[in-house]
């Protein structure tokens, strides 16, 4: 039976772990020790490969802060993978984010806009008049989100685009250059409690 690269490296740093750790005690294990019990390890393996599902297990339930670590790795390797995702659906909607028929503040041809989706009984949850008044340059839009039971047509195209969006929940911001094509890297999306300096930081970044 073929034994995987990933799990072949997995068990050489096991067995070696396992093999010095109590010399490591005493005195540093050598480059020669580590690579002769990394060889055996990787002899036995081949022979037994059924013996490193039992050896990982053990090992790993020994140490938890391995799989608490690869964990907190898939889960930031998600949330940047449903940010990428989200952006790439921020640019195929641009126009409609950008479109008119909603309250703006700021000029219609600034550099950048911020497209902010609320609910219609917050219009301004947290972009502040501070946020508003320090740049007369940028075009703050908002998409009033309905209440419940709400049937206003607008806003349930409103709602619409948040989930093509790809927004599990509100307020939520899309901070983006209003030229045509966007460069990806300028366009910035958040949702939940986002403080003023996270959107100051979005716009600085927009303007490029």
């Amino acid at each position: 039976m073929e034994v995987s690269t990933s799990l072949r490296r997995l068990s050489l740093l096991l067995a070696a772990t396992l093999t010095f750790s109590a010399a490591a005690q005493a005195e540093q294990a050598t480059p020669q020790q580590i690579e002769q019990t990394g060889k055996a390890a990787e002899a036995y393996f081949a022979e037994h490969p059924e013996k490193m599902g039992e050896i990982v297990a053990t090992y790993l339930a020994e140490h938890p802060e391995f799989l608490v670590a690869a964990g907190e790795s898939l889960h930031q390797r998600q949330e940047i993978a449903q940010q990428q995702a989200m952006v790439q659906n921020a640019i195929l909607h641009r126009e409609q984010l950008l479109a008119g028929g909603d309250p703006v503040i700021g000029p219609a041809n600034a550099k950048v806009a911020v497209v902010s989706f609320v609910d219609e009984q917050c219009v301004n949850c947290n972009v502040t008049e501070a946020l508003i008044h320090a740049n007369p340059d940028i075009r703050f839009i908002f998409k009033k989100l309905p209440s419940a039971g709400s049937a206003n047509k607008a806003l349930q195209d409103n709602v619409k685009l948040v989930k093509q969006i790809g927004f599990a929940n509100a307020p939520a911001f899309v901070v983006l250059p209003q030229e045509k094509d966007p460069v990806i890297q300028r366009i910035s999306v958040m949702s939940g409690n986002v403080s003023t300096d996270a959107l100051i930081m979005a716009i600085q970044k927009a303007k490029g």
